[in-house]
């Protein structure tokens, strides 16, 4: 039974908690993360959640405006928690409330804001697309701050799996402890939460990446690539580190499993791959394969096949000894699975033709940065020479040559010819 008045206490509430939330004047760091966690626990909650679309639209976008706000100036894990928490329930299998693996365990208490029924909130999903759209620096800025975050909180997750095992493997078993764990389930927990604000931002705003009308797509599609061919070379590996401190199962890293993060990076390739536009579907591809870390065994090890299917054959049945989507028909849906079906197929075709296709470069020729894609961006005024996605990316957060540290004015297109370079000049 509701109080008289209930519905009209929380949307006040939560006008506060907007308005104060998106006050740049308040800069006190308790006040700030004090602010942050009692909006985080207001957007777990259908009631509350429910306020928050209520009050007027003015507070509404500062409030999302302020959750887009590049990570380095505040606590952006709470932050991220935030936005997660408007998408949960609309995302690639990310409609649970507790993981698979975690359903035989001892039931946690369901209060929990974490394990709360999914409640997400097109409405401010609908502000966060129409807030990255307004501006050429809103939404680079944004991304370039979630894409840093996820590649400190995946290597940092994999640098603590790594002395984990090590204790695990010592003779003397030496007690790992339990601080640490918890820090390495938080990273893991992170890259999860950070993969599915970037498959939100695919799904609404799928041009940032795709229209490369846009100065940044290009650059911000390849380092999405490069950070999703890490992470799943990371976790699909045979016999890998991953697996080994899975199958430990140890207290404090519960969490840790191939289901939430696999699924995540699931939702961004088809995004990418299968619901995109045509033109766009094929830059996505030809990113993905260009980049080195790519392997299309990755891929297969999401349907459970350790080998790329030969072309035109049916996908045989999963080996239930592995891990494969196939396998959470409770979590998945048959029209996902088929999606991530044609998203194989269509790579292994394309993989096929680019191996077909390639042509061999001399190493003088390649970006000395990468060594994954041909020199094409020469820096003014020092003259020294990359690949525009490595430079491109290099300068979103710094100014200077790679090479001699001097500050670079501008860059400027650079094509190898028969007898000369040519160069075309642009703004750095």
């Amino acid at each position: 039974m509701e109080c008289q008045g209930y519905e009209e206490t929380l949307t006040r509430l939560a006008a506060i908690l907007a308005k104060h939330f998106a006050d740049t004047r308040i800069v006190g760091t308790d006040i700030r993360d004090s602010l942050m966690q009692a909006l985080a626990s207001y957007v777990c909650y259908p009631h509350s959640l429910r306020a928050v679309e209520r009050i007027p639209e003015e507070q509404r976008v500062a409030m999302v405006r302020s959750l887009l706000a590049p990570y380095e100036q505040r606590p952006w894990a709470q932050t991220n928690w935030i936005l997660v928490r408007l998408w949960r329930g609309c995302g690639f299998g990310y409609r649970y409330t507790r993981l698979p693996h975690l359903l035989k365990t001892k039931p946690e208490d369901a209060n929990l804001p974490s394990l709360q029924k999914p409640c997400p909130s097109t409405l401010l999903q609908q502000h966060m697309a129409e807030l990255l759209r307004e501006g050429p620096d809103v939404a680079p800025s944004f991304l370039n701050s979630v894409l840093n975050q996820l590649n400190w909180a995946f290597s940092e997750f994999i640098g603590m799996i790594q002395e984990i095992q090590q204790a695990a493997e010592r003779l003397e078993r030496n007690f790992v402890d339990s601080r640490q764990l918890k820090v390495c389930a938080t990273c893991f927990d992170l890259s999860v939460s950070l993969l599915r604000v970037l498959e939100m931002t695919i799904t609404l705003v799928p041009e940032i990446f795709l229209d490369w009308a846009r100065p940044t797509s290009e650059m911000l599609l390849r380092r999405l690539a490069q950070l999703l061919n890490q992470v799943l070379n990371r976790v699909t590996a045979e016999r890998n580190l991953f697996d080994r401190v899975v199958t430990l199962r140890l207290p404090g890293l519960e969490s840790v499993d191939h289901y939430p993060i696999l699924v995540a990076v699931t939702g961004i390739l088809v995004r990418l791959l299968v619901h995109g536009p045509a033109s766009g579907t094929e830059r996505a591809t030809s990113v993905l394969l260009a980049d080195p870390c790519f392997q299309l065994r990755s891929i297969c090890y999401l349907l459970g096949q350790p080998e790329p299917p030969a072309p035109g054959t049916a996908l045989p049945p999963p080996d239930r000894k592995r891990f494969s989507l196939q396998s959470y028909t409770d979590y998945i849906s048959a029209e996902e699975l088929a999606q991530v079906e044609q998203m194989l197929a269509h790579l292994t075709s394309a993989s096929a033709q680019a191996a077909a296709a390639s042509l061999p470069t001399s190493e003088e020729d390649l970006c000395p940065i990468c060594y994954a894609h041909p020199i094409s961006a020469v820096f003014q005024p020092c003259g020294h020479k990359s690949c525009k996605a490595c430079i491109n990316q290099h300068l979103m957060n710094n100014k200077d040559c790679f090479f001699c540290k001097a500050t670079i004015v501008s860059v400027e297109d650079w094509e190898k010819t028969a007898s000369t370079s040519t160069t075309t000049s642009s703004a750095a």
